[in-house]
């Protein structure tokens, strides 16, 4: 998204708040300053009131993975599919038994994702064990070792983003276990820290690159007084590393549903 928007001219100012009150505390400041002249809200919540107030203060809004919000632009991104995707390919390697640690529950995207994670081991027939998480590298450690000392543990588990997965595996390989060979893991979203894992990190990767160019060039035009922009980024890939396999250990890279898996 920055390069994009260096490319036109425009500068991104990224902002990390210590609470939502504060960053609604913000927006007025921003607006009556000048100094801001559009947002990208991300990691919308229950009740989200920030796009209506930047609307209501005169600043243009792209809304980054819904929900949608009259007036504000939205570059939606499939959670539900993406969700499907993971569920099909590890029940296509034979799992029977699927864990996820998730993302808060209070946000959309997370939301999105419980459902579809419902809805798929129903399709499939698939018993399902997901346990929350709030994105740290504590949590994905901490949320492994409880998910796997369950009575029935999963032999698969899909992490909600990279940081827990790859602490995932470390907890799982402290208690003893090889992966895939006694749980197979799959990370929502590609990195770095995943590709040079031990073993590498089987992965749902979205383009990210592409995606913060859809959002740079929804934020121009909603910013030059276009209608409102609602575009739709396309479901990702899984990318498959070493980190699964069935559930017996065999089949690493196999799966019933190829025309949505890269094998690297």
């Amino acid at each position: 998204m920055e390069e994009a928007l260096d490319m036109a001219g425009a500068n991104v100012f990224l902002r990390q708040f210590g609470s939502y009150r504060e960053e609604l505390e913000a927006y007025p400041l921003w607006a009556g300053s000048g100094e801001v002249d559009a947002v990208v809200i991300a990691d919308s919540q229950e009740d989200d009131s920030r796009a209506k107030l930047c609307l209501e203060l005169g600043l243009p809004v792209v809304i980054l993975g819904g929900p949608p919000v009259d007036g504000a632009s939205l570059v939606d991104v499939d959670n539900s599919g993406g969700m499907e995707m993971a569920v099909t390919y590890l029940s296509g390697l034979g799992h029977k038994v699927i864990g996820r640690v998730s993302g808060p529950e209070h946000l959309h995207h997370t939301k999105s994702r419980s459902v579809a994670f419902d809805q798929a081991l129903e399709r499939r027939g698939v018993t399902g064990l997901s346990i929350e998480g709030d994105y740290s590298a504590a949590s994905g450690d901490l949320r492994t070792r409880e998910i796997l000392a369950l009575p029935i543990p999963p032999t698969a588990i899909i992490y909600d983003n990279s940081m827990m997965a790859v602490s995932g595996l470390g907890a799982a390989q402290d208690l003893g276990l090889k992966v895939p060979y006694d749980v197979s893991l799959l990370a929502w979203d590609d990195g770095p820290a995943c590709r040079l894992a031990s073993p590498p990190l089987s992965v749902l990767s979205l383009d990210v690159h592409e995606l913060g160019r859809t959002v740079a060039d929804a934020l121009m035009k909603t910013y030059s007084g276009a209608v409102q922009t609602v575009v739709h980024v396309p479901t990702g890939r899984i990318v498959q590393r070493s980190s699964t396999a069935g559930p017996d250990g065999e089949g690493s890279g196999q799966s019933t549903d190829p025309a949505h898996v890269r094998q690297i």
